[in-house]
This record gives C-alpha cells, structure tokens and sequence, in this order.
C-alpha cells in the first residue's frame, strides 16, 4: 500500500481518531493503540475523493466512527460499542461472537450442543464455549449461519479484495442496484451515488434492511436519496426483475452469501459477463460463513489485548464494515474508470488484515492521563486530547 503516514506518534494519531475514546474498559481510561491503520485507511479515501474528481464528506476516521457520533454508544471492553458481540473464551483461544438477530440466540443450544435454551443467553455462550476447542466452534458455527471470529493476527493479503474481469463495461448506465443491508454494502452504493449514479435500494418483500430497526440517522445517513424498490429474488418473477434491472445497471452491490444466489440460480460472475457491470460482493470472510462487522474485525486482527490478563478488547465500532465500504468503493470506482466490468470481492475480515498491514496495534512510550474531564495522551514531547468519535457529515 502507498501510504502517506503523518509521522506522528501513533498513539496520538489514534487520540485525534476519536476511536480511541471507543476502544477499552468502560470504567477507567481509554486503550492506547497505534492509529497507523486509520491513516492507511485515509489511503483509500482519497483514492476515491480523486476517482470521482471531488473530495469525500469525511476523513477515514469520520467514516469508522459516525454510528458511534450519531447513537451516542461508547466503549465496553470485551463487549462491542453495540452491543452484540462479546468476547468468550474456549478451551484454545478466545472467539467474538456475535448475536445480532434472534434467530441468532435462537441457535445457541443447537451451536453448544445444550438441551435447552436459556435466559441469560450469554451466560450460555460463556459457559458452553471454554471447553470445546475454538476450530470446532467456528465449524458448528458456520453449519448454523452463526457470526463468530477468532481472536488472531493473520498475515495481511497482498490487496484487499480481488477482481476478475469479465470484459468490456456497458455504456451509458447510471443506476447502481444496492442488494445490501446494516453497514458495508449501503457506505459503498451511498457513495458511489457521489459519483452521479442513481442508486436504488433493493428489499426483499417482508424483509426489510435490518437497519430500519437501528438508528434513524444512522440509517438516512447511509441512505437518503436512494431509490427503493420491493423484489422477491426467491421468485422467478422477481430474478427476472432484478435482470432486468441489471441491463440497466453499472453497479450491483451485493451483501448476500454466494449460496443465497447459486439456490436462486444466479451466477454474479456470469451477470457481470452478460451485462457489462461492475459486481461488488461484499462477506465476511470471502466464503459462505457469516460475518458482522464486529466478528470480522477481530478476525482480521482488530482487537486490544487487556494489560491486566482479561478477555481482549474491541477496537472502534464495527470497524469492518466502514472499512469494506470504503475498499468496495474504490474498487468499484477503479473498474468504472477503466471501462471494465467483473466482479469484485470483498471479505470484510481480509479489508481490515490489509489495512492493518501487520501492524500489532502496540504504541509503545505512550501514556494516558487525565486532565480536569479530559483523557489526555503523551508521546514524544507532545500531547494529544482523546477526540470524541465524529460522524461524517
């Protein structure tokens, strides 16, 4: 990656981030880390801001932490900023598992193999989870559709999400299809209607977006001025709508599982060939296992070791899915400009491990402070005031 690093400490980079205040206990002082990897990130909004000849609405930091900014949610330690995902320990590792739909909790006895289910759902989870080894819980989750990641440093792919080109794009398009839902997939259609398309939103009849239930904000940040249209891919009716649709179309941005479309009998790659566009794939790991933004970041390795010996820590809110929107943007973007159509994929949990780039997150000769009802960080015979997480707008 051709970063433009600030030279600043780290530590203090990741003061300004307004990350930093998201990240560690939530009694006591906020984690130091490096912030070397929200500048990478910088990277790629830049790219952007160029592909489409004007700058964004943000820095990269503005992105990572507007949920934050406009819920008003804070820092819990082993306990994401939202709240559904929490860090547990098995017998061989530590796993962040998250439980964001019913149908999640609904699935815990059948996951640990218990005979009932129980009230207090974590509980279960914590209990359950420590003597089975962290590979088996992660094949059994994967079987139940279960977000779960394990808390590891994996070694950082060589780019962030791949493209296969599938020949010439069409010409004349402006419409972007958004089949996507929560976070990566609404960030990255959201801006590319910067660059002059018009996006439509497309829902599944009785199954709206899940974040029409969050946020009101949050969820017009990410939306407002997008077209919206009902169609049942289950049906024939409704997949031959949606190709209809993509004659018409630049971009689909797309956050469903690959086996959700091969039982439709819908090949991305080959509706790139045939009508000239730009698929964006967006998962949580690159394969069929699911994935929230939480989960994919500590798979990627976006996690804080507790100096006292306890279950690690989140970093930021989500992280994964600002950054997979961003990287997905930009890769769609780039095929744009080059006249190209194909499909481009993007594992949320891969996007973080390259913009991390095997950076451990460590700020060594740093401290934090507090100064009246200021956390303050020293580093290098300067000071940084701990910035409050911003939108970006």
């Amino acid at each position: 990656m051709d970063s433009t690093l600030s030279g600043r400490h780290p530590a203090l980079v990741w003061a300004e981030s307004g990350l930093m205040g998201l990240s560690g206990p939530e009694h006591g002082p906020p984690a130091l880390a490096s912030g070397r990897w929200v500048e990478r990130l910088d990277d790629v909004v830049r790219d952007i801001s160029t592909l489409r000849g004007q700058p964004l609405r943000s820095d990269a930091a503005g992105f990572l932490g507007e949920r934050a900014a406009l819920v008003g949610r804070g820092r819990r330690g082993s306990v994401s900023v939202g709240g559904a995902c929490r860090m547990v320990a098995a017998a061989d590792g530590v796993l962040a598992v998250s439980l964001a739909r019913t149908s999640d909790s609904e699935a815990v006895p059948a996951w640990l193999e218990l005979d009932s289910s129980s009230d207090d759902v974590w509980a279960a989870v914590a209990t359950g989870v420590r003597d089975k080894p962290a590979a088996e819980l992660l094949e059994r989750a994967e079987w139940l559709g279960l977000a779960a990641g394990e808390v590891v440093r994996p070694p950082p792919p060589e780019e962030p999400c791949r493209f296969t080109d599938t020949g010439l794009a069409g010409q004349n398009r402006n419409q972007v299809l958004d089949v996507s839902s929560l976070w990566a997939g609404p960030l990255c259609a959201s801006l590319l209607g910067g660059f002059g398309f018009e996006v439509v939103k497309v829902e599944a009849p009785g199954r709206p977006d899940g974040a029409r239930y969050g946020s009101p904000a949050f969820y017009e940040r990410l939306n407002q001025g997008k077209q919206e249209a009902i169609i049942d891919l289950g049906s024939e009716d409704g997949r031959r709508r949606f190709q209809d649709s993509c004659r018409e179309s630049a971009v689909v941005v797309n956050g469903l599982r690959p086996r959700v479309w091969a039982n439709w009998g819908i090949d991305p790659l080959e509706v790139a060939e045939r009508f000239g566009l730009v698929w964006v794939s967006i998962s949580g790991h690159g394969d069929n296992r699911a994935g929230f933004g939480d989960d994919a970041a500590v798979s990627g390795g976006l996690w804080l070791q507790d100096p006292a010996g306890g279950l690690p820590w989140f970093v930021g809110d989500a992280a994964a899915d600002p950054v997979a929107g961003l990287v997905a943007c930009r890769a769609a973007a780039e095929a744009l400009a080059a006249g190209r159509a194909g499909l481009v994929e993007v594992a949320m949990s891969q996007t973080v491990s390259w913009v991390r780039a095997d950076d451990d997150l460590s700020a060594p000769d740093a401290e934090v402070v507090r100064r009246g009802d200021q956390w303050v960080v020293r580093a290098d015979g300067d000071e940084q005031v701990v910035l409050a997480p911003r939108g970006s707008g």
